[in-house]
């Protein structure tokens, strides 16, 4: 009886898991409409972007923009386009900033599209690991580090480093965010083969006058 109630539990919970996976595949997805009907945005990859958790979820085009996506796919991505080669994505830009949610995507405009199944909002992602480590960096911003919805939400140093801050605390920072800027932060969040990237808890113009985030 006891094992019977077992199976019936994991059964019930298998379509609910089922339904925070990606589907990334060739084909129409999961949507009620063809994401290739969007725009498309084709540019060079210079380099994929980690979130404090240690994912990545983000890349940056040569030519500027930022396109982010789920981190479940981001292994078919690099594989479709690793640094340096194309990469087609359809998808939604923010209004006011040079941002895309990726829907779809492909290494060229011939090549038959992989379809998401669901859009990301990096809802999850900027917070840490629970046991996250503390990291310093310091830098020159390339340029601000961006929501899907266009609000800045820290910087990305020409390293490639993510920085991000709290909710709410970057227009405070907002001179340090800038692209050019000179960077220097603390904070806790992850370094490794995907890239470093940290949820600050300080920043300042360098190492010796970090200041406080409001958290």
């Amino acid at each position: 009886m006891r094992r019977r109630a077992a199976l019936l539990a994991t059964a019930a919970l298998a379509p609910a898991a089922a339904l925070g996976q990606v589907v990334a595949s060739p084909g129409k997805g999961e949507f009620w409409f063809d994401p290739t009907q969007l725009p498309s945005f084709t540019g060079t990859v210079e380099r994929y972007l980690p979130n404090p958790r240690g994912e990545t979820d983000a890349l940056i085009f040569r030519e500027g923009p930022q396109i982010v996506f789920p981190p479940d796919i981001a292994d078919a991505v690099r594989q479709a386009a690793p640094p340096g080669k194309p990469l087609v994505a359809w998808g939604i830009r923010a209004r006011s900033a040079p941002v895309i949610t990726m829907l779809a995507f492909a290494p060229s405009a011939d090549a038959a599209p992989t379809v998401l199944d669901r859009f990301y909002w990096r809802l999850g992602g900027r917070q840490p690991l629970e046991h996250a480590a503390h990291l310093a960096v310091a830098g020159t911003v390339k340029q601000p580090y961006y929501t899907p919805q266009g609000e800045v939400a820290g910087a990305v140093l020409e390293d490639g480093t993510v920085v991000l801050v709290p909710q709410g605390a970057a227009e405070g920072a907002k001179d340090l965010l800038k692209a050019g800027a000179k960077l220097a932060a603390e904070g806790i969040g992850s370094e490794g083969e995907a890239g470093r990237a940290l949820l600050a808890s300080a920043l300042g113009e360098a190492p010796g006058a970090l200041k406080p985030l409001p958290r």
